[in-house]
């Protein structure tokens, strides 16, 4: 498929985009699936993505206003809403003329933390699903610094998204301090015009041959791979979440990367292959299968697209208990990039296609893994941020099963995570699988 078109000039700006003149648009498969899970029986929702950074000085204000309108403006994925009375595999587009994000600044004043806390609560509040627009930001001006954060609806934005937003945020915030907003207003990014050109996908022959590897592979499953491990209670999928983080150091992430290296794989390879030794080691069955998260960023011009693309695939694994991460390595090189070549197909459109009646359903249990690659933290006017922690949700989704995933700071150290709805799992199984991981992922296998 060709590449997605990006105008040349500020005056393609006017060209009209799908959907700009308020009729609905085709939903990229991502958001039709939560629109449906929204809709069906189980009415789920999520929370959205909020990040928050520290900028060691002040923030200029109606500048950053100026800049998120005008990226709102620049990428037609930020401008998605969803409507009410129409087909979940439709969306809105606001035309750049209504493009706004919604910003308030706030002064800590005499109490810093409450002012810190009313700032989180309004990043986090959960966005109805039929807002316009699906993004909010807040700035609060602390005694020695500013609190800058942004905060997405989950079904507009994903983490590749997401790292794009913040290179684009950066580029126009500091451009606007010598150039007029003129120079900056032109459409970057059209998810738009990817949903047509996924649809447009799924009538063709290749679809119909990425759904028939996926028969094969998932030969003797239902709509999720299921989990071979010891569950203790029912799954309550807004019960508090079991998590626990394992660290690595310095040296072990510079080991974890020696060693992914003498394999001849990527790290999420090799957390791919360190996951099926695990699970092998805490269950029984050598048929090992977990569903792994993927961006789906495959096609020509999709890598810095702003939006909403990423899904899930499945790997499965034949296991021995004698198997290591370097025996398994071969294989899982293979089977993930067989997975990544048919990945248009994600698993949700499998479940669509093959299993429609667990479509609009909370899954069934099912391991999964993610791994996630972080930038550095993005700068303005030359000024370095510095990631800050939000505070947990109060209530927040989790899927049932167990979770893996390796997180990696650009060249800081790594951290191993595993998390479970509370009630599935002992809190104690989560540790040692989380330490049984880490251990695995650096070359030293489970205790």
């Amino acid at each position: 498929m060709d590449a997605l078109p990006r105008p040349e000039s500020p005056e393609n700006m006017e060209s009209p985009e799908p959907g700009a003149d308020g009729r609905p648009i085709p939903a990229v498969t991502t958001q039709t699936k939560r629109l449906a899970l929204l809709r069906g029986p189980d009415r789920w929702w999520k929370n959205p993505y909020v990040w928050a950074y520290s900028f060691p000085g002040r923030l200029d204000v109606p500048r950053l206003e100026r800049a998120l309108r005008l990226v709102a403006r620049r990428h037609s994925g930020l401008r998605l809403h969803f409507l009410p009375d129409a087909p979940a595999d439709t969306v809105g587009c606001l035309p750049p003329g209504e493009a706004s994000w919604p910003l308030r600044e706030m002064t800590a004043g005499s109490d810093p933390a409450s002012a810190q806390a009313e700032a989180y609560a309004w990043l986090q509040r959960e966005f109805s699903p039929y807002e316009r627009p699906l993004l909010r930001a807040a700035v609060l001006h602390r005694p020695e610094d500013d609190l800058f954060g942004v905060s997405v609806e989950q079904s507009i934005l994903d983490h590749a998204g997401a790292m794009a937003l913040f290179d684009d945020l950066t580029e126009v915030y500091d451009g606007l301090a010598g150039r007029p907003a003129s120079a900056f207003d032109e459409l970057v990014t059209d998810a738009t015009r990817f949903a047509h050109d996924e649809r447009a996908w799924f009538a063709t022959d290749a679809a119909a041959e990425a759904l028939a590897w996926w028969d094969e592979r998932n030969e003797g499953l239902g709509a999720y791979p299921g989990l071979d491990l010891p569950e203790l209670g029912r799954f309550d999928p807004f019960a508090p979440i079991v998590s626990h983080d394992v660290p690595l150091s310095a040296e072990e992430t510079a080991q974890l990367r020696r060693y992914a290296r003498r394999l001849r794989i990527s790290t999420t390879m090799l957390a791919f292959a360190a996951t099926a030794v695990t699970l092998r080691a805490h269950g029984h069955s050598g048929d090992v299968r977990f569903l792994f998260a993927t961006s789906r960023r495959v096609w020509p011009g999709t890598e810095r697209l702003v939006g909403y693309f990423s899904n899930r695939m499945m790997l499965r694994l034949p296991v021995t208990a004698g198997d290591t991460v370097p025996s398994l390595a071969p294989t899982v090189r293979t089977r993930v990039l067989d997975a990544l070549d048919h990945s248009l197909f994600s698993h949700e459109e499998y479940v669509r296609a093959r299993h429609p009646e667990a479509y609009d359903r909370y899954p069934a249990g099912y391991g999964y893994v993610n791994t996630a690659v972080y930038d550095p933290a993005p700068r303005l006017d030359g000024l370095p941020l510095t990631r800050e922690s939000p505070p947990p949700f109060r209530q927040d989704y989790h899927q049932p099963g167990l979770a893996l995933a390796l997180f990696l700071y650009g060249d800081g150290p790594a951290v191993v995570n595993a998390t479970c709805a509370r009630g599935m799992y002992t809190r104690e199984f989560v540790e040692e699988i989380t330490r049984d991981f880490a251990r695995t992922c650096v070359g030293k296998g489970p205790e």
